[in-house]
This record gives structure tokens, C-alpha cells and sequence, in this order.
């Protein structure tokens, strides 16, 4: 696949952001990549008013300016590409820094919330990063985080990415968490399977209901009408617009069937999900 070249705002040089499947980039990403980074960004919302904010790993932007427009005080988006944080500079005009997740380029205490989806998988001392997030974060600060869950996204899925160094459990991502943060709660994003008594079986992929004839076609059928993003590929204008939907998303109350949605992690629903997500305080 050929680089995607995205253009600043200015009309200026393009730059190329590789399209390798691991950054979100919204003009390319495939269904399932493009509605998952966007509802979390769209739970991350709920956090950052008037909060000082790090995007962590921000990629193509699109994210960091979502929390901008939802009424952060400041965004500082960080990279580990210099190429990439000049294109976030010159598209959406936000501060973006050259640096690490495991040394990352900022103070200590000078950050409300860190942001990181999808990242501490990526490091080979992801403890470090965690240890790098309550350093700069103010005392009361706040980590919004996401990761694949092992036991569903390798053993059960068999997803193999050869960029992941640190997958991690449920159990052990939790561990890694509470030793360094208080307050954390667990949410889930893209339901594997639960309890037999539980309403999320109706959105799981492995599903007790899978074996009733026609239970798949009714499901498509009704996502289709209520919640088109279950079935469908974005559109041009809404990957062109990737900013705009994660607001729409934000606030939206649509959670029928919503796969891609971040739910709280409930113990009676005996949830398994392919993705964990938490927050977890300084």
C-alpha cells in the first residue's frame, strides 16, 4: 500500500503518514479501526473540559483536536514522528511534540489528563510509561487508557501484530494500574461474549444466540436502521470530517447494538471484550 499523503491546511507540502494498519489515519483506516479510535476518543471527551491535556502517541491528530473542541484548555499531542507532529501542527493548528511514550517531553505535574489508546501494548517497558504518566500528571491528574485484552484479541481472536511487545490480560493490566494510580475503573469495547442472562450477549461476537436460525440477519437488519457503523465503512464525509463525528458520537445516546461503544465493565455481566479501557487517577 502506497504512503497517504495529507496536506496542511496552508495548502503547503504534503506529509506522508505510512498507512501500516497500526496509526489511525481516518482517509484509510478500515471500518473497524476508524469506529473504535473514534468512540474512544468520544468516551475521552467526557474528561477534558477545561483540563490540561496530553494525547499520547497522537498520530494523524484527529483525536487531539476532538478533545480541543470539546472544551479542553490546552492539547499537547506527542509522537514519536517529527513528520507527524508537523502535519498535526499545521492541520489542526494544536501544539505536537517530538518524544516517547516511555520519556515523555514535558515537566512534571503540568498535565490534568494523559490520554493513551492503544499505545502501552506498542513498548517494551510499559510499566515505565505508566511510571512517566504520574509524573507529569498533577496531583488529582487523570489517565484515560486503552489496550487490547490478550486473552480475547491473541488467544481467542489469534490476532497476530507483530508491533505489539506488551500485550496484557485483563488481571495484569489492572495490577499494573493500581500500583501506581488509585480510583481506576474498567470499561470494555468490542464484547467477545457474556453471560447467557446479559443484554451485551445481544452485540457479542460470540454470541449464545448465534445459533437460532436468523439470529444474524435480524441483527444486521436492525443495526442497519439504528446504528449504521455496526455494518457499515464510513463515508468520505465522515472520514473527512473525523473531528465532527467523534462530537456527534460524544453525544449521542445511541447504544443499541453498539459494538464499538465503551461500556462500564460489570462483574454480573461476566464480560469478555476484545479491548480494555480505563481511567485511573493520580
Amino acid at each position: 500500500m502506497a504512503p497517504l499523503l495529507l496536506s496542511d491546511k496552508n495548502g503547503g507540502s504534503p506529509f506522508v503518514l505510512e498507512p501500516t494498519g497500526e496509526r489511525m489515519v481516518p482517509e484509510s483506516a478500515d471500518m473497524f479501526t476508524f469506529w473504535e479510535h473514534v468512540y474512544r476518543y468520544a468516551f475521552a471527551c467526557r474528561f477534558v473540559r477545561g483540563k490540561r491535556v496530553l494525547d499520547i502517541a497522537c498520530g494523524e491528530g484527529y483525536g487531539s483536536a476532538a478533545l480541543q473542541k470539546s472544551g479542553a484548555a490546552s492539547v499537547i499531542g506527542v509522537d514519536v514522528s517529527e513528520s507527524t507532529c508537523a502535519h498535526v501542527r499545521n492541520k489542526y493548528g494544536l501544539d505536537a511534540k517530538p518524544g516517547t511514550a516511555e520519556q515523555i517531553p514535558l515537566p512534571d505535574n503540568s498535565i490534568d489528563v494523559v490520554v493513551s489508546f492503544e499505545t502501552i501494548e506498542h513498548l517494551p517497558n510499559p510499566c515505565r510509561f505508566l511510571d512517566e504518566s504520574v509524573r507529569v500528571l498533577a496531583p488529582g491528574g487523570r489517565l484515560v487508557i486503552s489496550t487490547p485484552n490478550k486473552e480475547i484479541y491473541s488467544a481467542r481472536l489469534g490476532a497476530r501484530n507483530r508491533y505489539h511487545c506488551s500485550e496484557m490480560t485483563q488481571e495484569e493490566f489492572a495490577s499494573a494500574l493500581r500500583a501506581r494510580f488509585h480510583d481506576a475503573h474498567f470499561y470494555t469495547q468490542r464484547p467477545y461474549s457474556a453471560a447467557w442472562w446479559s443484554p451485551r450477549t445481544l452485540v457479542c461476537e460470540s454470541t449464545p444466540w448465534r445459533h437460532i436460525r436468523g439470529f444474524h440477519r435480524l441483527r444486521q437488519a436492525v443495526q442497519r436502521r439504528v446504528f449504521p457503523e455496526a455494518v457499515s465503512d464510513p463515508t468520505a464525509e465522515q472520514r473527512a470530517s473525523t473531528v465532527d463525528v467523534i462530537l456527534e458520537v460524544a453525544g449521542s445516546r445511541r447504544r443499541l447494538l453498539n459494538q464499538y461503544v465503551v461500556r462500564s465493565r460489570r462483574g454480573w455481566h461476566r464480560e469478555q471484550s476484545v479491548y480494555i479501557v480505563a481511567t485511573a487517577v493520580r
